[in-house]
């Protein structure tokens, strides 16, 4: 039997109580993922959803002028920002908070293989990598591999390094809320749900 949506009126705590009722009920984790991480309004647009569709469209201009082809529908927003709690591993149930940062995602090949482009010319052409560098880059391959650029482990300092982070940077603390905004980059959209089902299966596993 399916779940009811999470409705907007319901405090933070309500909020991570229905959740996790859904998750010990039988939906499927697709559907969970489909249902409550990727359709609808975040909680922290609740009361204003034009602005969640302000915030993508920007997102998408900004980086249509880089990379042709963005769309606002290629720009989701996960983590706390959008459930009212955080389900990440290390942060499991924690309220959304003045402190949190609103975490929003960009779909997209065509974006994902511009930037795959430029780090493999970069690796070519660079001579060597400090210690730390080398760390950053392995940690980097990691989400790489699972279809996943993480801009905060880029591992040298390039153009795309730089302008990725001051265009967040930028849109920050002002007009979408007085947090920090951070972006992240998936090649497909079956990579992005395959991460959050698998992370969805994980803290059922958790609760068994």
């Amino acid at each position: 039997m399916s779940q009811e949506p999470l409705v907007n009126e319901l405090s933070i705590d309500e909020r991570i109580e229905k959740f996790k009722s859904i998750l010990e009920g039988n939906e499927y984790e697709e559907v969970i993922v489909q249902k409550y991480i990727v359709h609808g309004t975040p909680y922290i647009f609740k009361d204003d959803e034009d602005k969640y569709f302000d915030l993508k469209r920007e997102i998408a201009a900004h980086f249509s002028t880089y990379y042709s082809g963005i769309h606002y529908n290629n720009i989701h927003m996960v983590g706390s920002a959008k459930l009212g709690f955080s389900i990440a591993p290390s942060k499991l149930w924690k309220p959304f908070d003045f402190e949190s940062d609103i975490d929003v995602v960009i779909v997209s090949s065509k974006l994902f293989e511009k930037i795959w482009e430029d780090i493999h010319q970069f690796n070519i052409d660079l001579t060597s990598r400090s210690q730390q560098e080398e760390k950053n880059y392995r940690r980097f391959l990691n989400y790489f591999f699972k279809g996943w650029i993480r801009p905060d482990l880029f591992p040298f300092e390039y153009s795309a390094k730089d302008n990725w982070f001051t265009f967040f940077e930028k849109i920050s603390y002002k007009k979408y809320g007085p947090q920090k905004i951070t972006g992240a980059l998936y090649h497909s959209f079956n990579f992005f749900e395959k991460y959050h089902i698998e992370n969805i299966n994980n803290i059922r596993t958790l609760k068994r």
